[in-house]
C-alpha cells in the first residue's frame, strides 16, 4: 500500500490525454496533497474528538488506560469560537445593478451557508478552497461556486504573483482492498488556462481538458494566519493545542481513577491471624457497611480496624484549571467557554476584556477572507458576463464582502450607540449602513427597503388625494 501511494503521483502524471507541459504540475500537486494529508487527517481527529489517551505509563495502570476512554472537545471549541464570529452577509459595490447580480449569485449558490462550512474547514486545516466554474450554458452561463477542504486538495503558490499557481482536488475515492483506507479515483486540476478532469479507468488514468479564458486558476484559497513563510497559513489546531489536549485527556483519566478510589476509600485491619484483600464482592461489601466479624489472633489480641484518608479531587481540579488557562492563552478562547467558571460573577467590562483578543482575531480573519471573497465575486461575474478576471477587476466596482460585527454587541448597546451617532450625523439615518450596524441581515434590509418604498408611495398617494379634495 505504501508503494502504491509512492507511485500515485507518477501514475496520475502519466494520464492518457494529459499534455506534456502539465505533467510536472500534476505530479507536484498530487505529491503536495499526499505530503500533507496525514497531518490534515490528524487535525480532523482532534476536531472530532477521536483522539485516544496517550498514556505515559506512570500514574495510570495500562489495564485501566485501555478501559477508560476519556475525550476532549477543546480543539473543536478553538475552531468554533472563532468561526461563530465570522459571518458573511453578502457583497456591497458602487453599482446597484451589480449588487443585485451578486445577491442573485449568492442565493443560487447558497454562499452564506457555504461560507459557514468553508471557514470551519479553513480554521481546522489552515486553508480551504473556493472554486468558480460555469454550468455550461452557452447563452446564459451561470457561475457555480464549490468548496474543497485541505484534506482533499493540493495547491502550489506563486510568490511573484502572490496568487495560486495551480490546484488539484480529489473529487471521488474508493476503499482499498484492506477495507480501512481510501484511494482517489477522480481528480480535478485547475490551471491558468484550463480545468483538467483526471479519472481512473480500467486502462489507467485519463485526462479531459475544459479550456477557459479567466486568465488565472478558477480557485481562490481562504487562508487563516498567512505569512510570507507560510502562504497557506496556520491551523487553529496548532501543535500547542494538540499537546494541551493530550494532557487534558490524560488528566481526565487520572481524575476518573481517583474518583473511583475516593468513592470507596481503602480500609486496613491489624491484629488478625491472616491478611487478605478478599474477592471483589467482599471488598465491595466491606466498603458498603456489611457487618464483618474479626477474631483474635494467636496471641489473643483484638483486631484493630482503620481507614486510609479519603483522596482529594482538588489537585485534579486545579490541574485542569491550569490546562484550561494554557489553552485559553494559546487560542484566546475565554476560560468560561472551557467550563472554568469564576467564583465571583464577572462584570460587563471583564466579560468584554475576556473576549477582546478573540474579537481581534475574528476581525483579522474577516479582512483576509473578505479579500478572497472579493476575488471569488469577480470570477463569478466574469463567468456570468463571458469575460475574464482582469476585465471585471478593471471595472473598479469596489466590491467588498460584508460581515456582521464580530463583537456581537447586545441590541440595547448597539441601538444606543446608533442613536448617538445619528443625533450627531442626521443624514446617517437614511443610509443602509445604519441598518447594518443595528444587526439587520441583508435579507431584512431588502424587506425594509421595500416597506420604505411602499410607505413613501402610500404617503404620496394620500397627500395627492387630500390636495384634490
Amino acid at each position: 500500500m505504501a508503494d502504491e501511494s509512492m507511485r500515485l503521483p507518477e501514475a496520475v502524471a502519466a494520464a492518457i490525454g494529459l499534455e506534456d507541459v502539465d505533467r510536472g504540475t500534476i505530479h507536484e500537486l498530487v505529491r503536495v496533497w499526499q505530503a500533507h494529508k496525514w497531518r490534515n487527517d490528524l487535525r480532523d481527529r482532534y476536531y472530532n474528538g477521536h483522539v485516544r489517551i496517550k498514556d505515559i505509563g506512570v500514574a495510570i495502570p495500562r489495564r485501566l488506560a485501555r478501559r477508560i476512554d476519556p475525550r476532549s472537545d477543546w480543539p473543536r471549541k478553538a475552531v468554533m469560537a472563532l468561526a461563530n464570529r465570522s459571518r458573511f452577509d453578502g457583497f456591497t459595490t458602487t453599482d446597484e445593478a451589480t449588487v443585485s447580480e451578486l445577491e442573485r449569485i449568492c442565493a443560487e449558490n447558497n454562499l452564506r451557508e457555504l461560507y459557514r462550512k468553508v471557514v470551519i474547514d479553513e480554521l481546522i486545516h489552515s486553508f480551504s478552497l473556493l472554486a468558480v466554474t460555469s454550468d455550461g450554458d452557452p447563452d446564459a452561463p451561470r457561475p457555480l461556486i464549490h468548496s474543497y477542504p485541505a484534506t482533499c486538495a493540493g495547491v502550489t503558490w506563486d510568490d511573484d504573483l502572490r496568487a495560486v499557481k495551480a490546484a488539484l482536488v480529489i473529487q471521488a475515492s474508493r476503499l482499498r482492498p484492506d477495507g480501512r483506507t481510501r484511494e482517489p479515483i477522480a481528480m480535478r486540476a485547475f490551471t491558468r488556462g484550463a480545468v483538467i478532469d483526471i479519472v481512473l479507468t480500467p486502462k489507467g488514468w485519463a485526462a479531459v481538458y475544459t479550456e477557459h479564458s479567466m486568465g488565472r486558476p478558477l480557485v481562490e484559497p481562504l487562508v487563516h494566519g498567512r505569512t510570507d513563510l507560510r502562504p497557506f497559513g496556520h491551523s487553529r489546531i496548532s501543535p500547542a493545542v494538540m499537546s494541551i489536549t493530550d494532557d487534558a485527556i490524560r488528566e481526565q483519566a487520572r481524575s476518573e481513577i481517583a474518583a473511583e478510589f475516593s468513592a470507596l476509600p481503602q480500609k486496613w485491619v491489624v491484629g488478625t491471624e491472616t491478611m487478605t484483600t478478599g474477592t471483589d464482592q467482599k471488598k465491595y461489601n466491606a466498603a458498603m457497611g456489611v457487618i464483618l466479624e474479626f477474631t483474635k489472633d494467636n496471641d489473643g489480641d483484638h483486631a484493630t480496624v482503620g481507614q486510609f484518608a479519603q483522596l482529594s479531587m482538588q489537585p485534579h481540579i486545579d490541574y485542569m484549571r491550569s490546562l484550561a488557562a494554557q489553552f485559553s492563552g494559546v487560542t484566546n478562547v475565554p476560560l468560561s467557554s472551557l467550563g472554568v467558571v469564576s467564583d465571583n460573577p464577572s462584570s460587563a467590562e471583564a466579560i468584554y476584556a475576556a473576549k477582546e483578543d478573540l474579537v481581534i482575531d475574528a476581525q483579522n480573519l474577516n479582512d483576509s477572507n473578505g479579500r478572497a471573497l472579493n476575488v471569488v465575486a469577480l470570477m463569478a461575474l466574469a463567468v456570468a458576463h463571458g469575460t475574464d478576471y482582469a476585465t471585471e477587476r478593471a471595472a473598479n466596482l469596489a466590491i467588498a464582502a460584508k460581515f456582521t460585527n464580530p463583537a456581537m454587541p447586545s441590541v440595547v448597546s448597539q441601538s444606543d450607540a446608533m442613536v448617538k451617532q445619528i443625533s450627531a450625523l442626521p443624514w446617517l439615518a437614511d443610509s443602509d449602513v445604519a441598518l447594518e450596524e443595528l444587526g439587520y441581515t441583508d435579507e431584512k434590509i431588502q424587506r425594509l427597503r421595500s416597506d420604505r418604498r411602499k410607505a413613501a408611495f402610500l404617503q404620496g398617494y394620500t397627500t395627492s388625494e387630500q390636495s384634490r379634495t
